[in-house]
């Protein structure tokens, strides 16, 4: 048996206990047919973490509840979270059933391609006209989900600094603490596989906390 068919055979039998209508059925089902449908997994996601709906159903963070019921990875159910965020905020035509319904699983643009149209839209260093020549690419282009990723990091990587902008030093300790906060964020999600005590859990997200408070 394969990696993927005993990942859909976990879902499946999580999916047995449970009422086809109700909303954890729905989400198990959506992480089943992730494959081809993140945006419906990113939407209810999203309920999930705002709504903070796993803690009924006995998970004490977010990261647990996607890493044990739906065997997502952290960083993978962060970068869907603020992919589908950002559709919702920028491009909430883009997510009405009729124009998903008009476009085939490969003409959506992919999680990952979204959120580096995202990063772009929130870099100072980007023009109006060249965000939007990335947008194309990202909706309405022919090219693969891999160019397109890379152009955007091209784009950005080649972009003139604005006046004010960060010095280097400013981007170095930028760069550290990110990576810092990375590996927290990673630590963290190991403690709650082993079950650490809640108040450990909850001194290690306020130091994660106090970090992002600092960073530049």
């Amino acid at each position: 048996m394969t990696e993927k068919s005993r990942s859909i055979q976990n879902l499946e039998e999580r999916m047995e206990g449970l009422e086809p209508s109700s909303f954890r059925y729905q989400i198990l089902s959506s992480a089943r047919d992730f494959k081809s449908s993140w945006i419906d997994l990113g939407q209810r996601l999203f309920t999930v973490y705002k709504d903070k709906l796993y803690k009924d159903w006995g998970y004490l963070t977010f990261e647990a509840y996607c890493s044990k019921e739906i065997g997502i990875k952290q960083t993978t159910a962060v970068k869907m979270l603020k992919s589908y965020s950002f559709l919702e905020r920028e491009e909430p035509s883009f997510l009405k059933e009729e124009n998903l319904e008009e476009r085939k699983p490969a003409r959506i643009p992919s999680f990952e391609s979204v959120n580096a149209l995202r990063l772009a839209k929130e870099s100072e260093r980007l023009s109006e006209t060249k965000y939007e020549e990335l947008r194309e690419d990202v909706f309405e282009g022919e090219k693969e989900d891999g160019e397109i990723q890379k152009k955007i990091r091209y784009v950005l990587k080649a972009a003139p600094r604005p006046a004010g902008a960060p010095d280097k030093a400013d981007e170095d300790k930028a760069a550290v603490l990110k990576k810092l906060l990375a590996q927290l964020e990673q630590a963290k999600s190991k403690m709650n596989e082993l079950e650490v005590p809640a108040k450990v859990l909850r001194q290690m997200e306020a130091l994660i906390e106090s970090l992002e408070a600092y960073r530049p």
